[in-house]
């Protein structure tokens, strides 16, 4: 009898102080890169593009050629600002990963927390979130 206690204790301590592998998972759906810079470049870069197509359209539809080179110019820079105009709107609306019960700012409010899909393992679905 004297043996089991110890034993008992040794194993229960075993179990409780092994570590967890904790995972974590946010139900976020976003459209686009999760990289804030890489989507910021390819709206610039799609939008120099379109600036570039739609300038040298109109040069070409443009019946004096003095000023083909200043259309084409300046519509590119133009579609470049746009692109990253568009690109900061679309990373800085994103919508933020919630959780069921949320404390912000010292105030608790509760959300719906949806389920998500972890590659083989199942289900996951965040519960607590803390903001600071």
């Amino acid at each position: 009898m004297t043996r089991l206690v110890p034993m008992l204790v040794m194993t229960v301590l075993a179990f409780v102080a092994r570590p967890v592998a904790l995972h974590a998972a946010v139900n976020v759906e976003r459209q686009g890169a999760e990289n804030p810079v890489i989507e910021i470049a390819k709206s610039t870069v799609y939008g120099g593009l379109a600036g570039l197509v739609v300038g040298g359209a109109i040069a070409l539809a443009s019946d004096s050629n003095d000023n083909d080179g200043d259309i084409v110019r300046w519509s590119f820079i133009g579609g470049t600002f746009v692109g990253l105009g568009y690109g900061i709107y679309q990373v800085s609306n994103r919508p933020q990963p919630t959780a069921l019960l949320e404390f912000r700012g010292g105030a608790a409010s509760l959300h719906a927390a949806l389920p998500a899909p972890v590659p083989g393992r199942g289900m996951t679905m965040r519960l607590v979130a803390v903001r600071f």
